[in-house]
């Protein structure tokens, strides 16, 4: 993930080369989230490299549906998880339109009959970069709320409480992005208890058992490591 890179490192350095050497001219990558990893990791190791920066923002731009959210190519309906990951980790593309789609989306989706903990995940994600504040939407408390009650009883997630494959780390990862994200409305036990899932869970090589293995791995690291840091500061 993004955290705690070494800019001066030769795997980054060639790294981001491999990234840069396939933006497209139109200024993406291969699709909508391709692009934003690539423009949220250039940024983060090199600010000042503005031009593929430029680029790739604009295409986004472009790619976004006439309703305000994204999905994953242009010719795909506009979908939480990558509207929320686009707004959390490049926030200038955000504005009222964006927002109120993702609003009302999730809206339908927790009223509905099937609620997905990791869409909640990235709706908070999302607004909160956006600076939307606790008191602009009631929806955030409410959501709060009910990914507090889906936590499985061994402390992870999963797509919904006991669902037939358990908690598993992509889901875990996410929900703790996304409870982090408002930190005022954070149950210390709810991270205390993922955390401790995710470290009873992690294999010997670091990485955790999911199907998608590496996203699903580093969706758990990037949780787990704001969930540190979370506790770390209310223990000072």
């Amino acid at each position: 993930m993004l955290t705690g890179s070494n800019h001066n490192n030769p795997a980054t350095a060639q790294c981001k080369n491999s990234i840069c050497d396939n933006q497209q001219e139109d200024g993406g990558w291969t699709d909508v989230e391709e692009t934003i990893w690539s423009l949220a990791f250039l940024r983060h190791i090199d600010h000042n490299n503005l031009e593929p920066l430029k680029k790739g923002i604009k295409w986004l731009s472009n790619q976004k549906n006439k309703d305000g959210g994204w999905g994953r190519t242009n010719r795909d309906i506009s979908r939480i998880p990558v509207t929320g990951l686009l707004l959390h980790l490049l926030p200038e593309l955000s504005g009222s339109k964006a927002v109120n789609w993702l609003k009302n989306e999730w809206r339908k989706d927790i009223q509905g009959n099937t609620r997905l903990t990791y869409k909640g995940g990235f709706f908070l994600m999302g607004l909160s970069a956006s600076g939307v504040t606790i008191d602009d939407c009631p929806l955030i408390k409410e959501t709060y709320s009910y990914l507090s009650d889906e936590q499985n009883e061994d402390g992870g997630f999963g797509p919904w409480k006991d669902h037939p494959i358990g908690s598993d780390p992509w889901s875990t990862g996410i929900v703790l992005l996304g409870l982090l994200s408002y930190p005022e409305l954070v149950k210390r036990e709810v991270i205390e208890k993922a955390v401790n899932w995710l470290a009873e869970n992690q294999l010997p090589n670091g990485l955790w058992p999911y199907h998608y293995i590496e996203e699903g791995s580093a969706y758990a690291y990037w949780g787990l490591v704001g969930a540190l840091k979370f506790l770390s500061r209310e223990s000072s």
